[in-house]
């Protein structure tokens, strides 16, 4: 398979953050990276989780309408790592 390269802008501390998560699954962040297009792909779906949540729906509608998604988007990750709490420490300040 023929490999191309993908660039993205996003906020710096969204990045550092995206990197400490991928290095406590194990994986460098273009792998993870990756395994979300290629899941998306194969399964023509965007979910973030497989519960319907009406506060995490109430948090992505609202960041749709809102210009400051990044930290909208922060807050929802945040949330969703206390609520789904793994084995391993993650490094961020969500």
């Amino acid at each position: 398979m023929q490999q191309t390269q993908l660039t993205i802008r996003i906020d710096q501390k969204l990045k550092k953050q995206a990197q400490n998560t991928a290095e406590n699954f194990g994986l460098p962040l273009s792998s993870l990276i990756k395994a979300f297009l290629t899941n998306v792909v194969k399964t023509k779906k965007f979910a973030l989780n497989e519960c319907s949540d009406e506060y995490f729906d109430s948090i992505i509608m609202e960041s749709c309408r809102d210009k400051q998604i990044t930290s909208k988007l922060e807050k929802l990750a945040g949330a969703v790592i206390k609520k789904y709490p793994t084995n391993k420490k993650i490094k961020s300040k969500i």
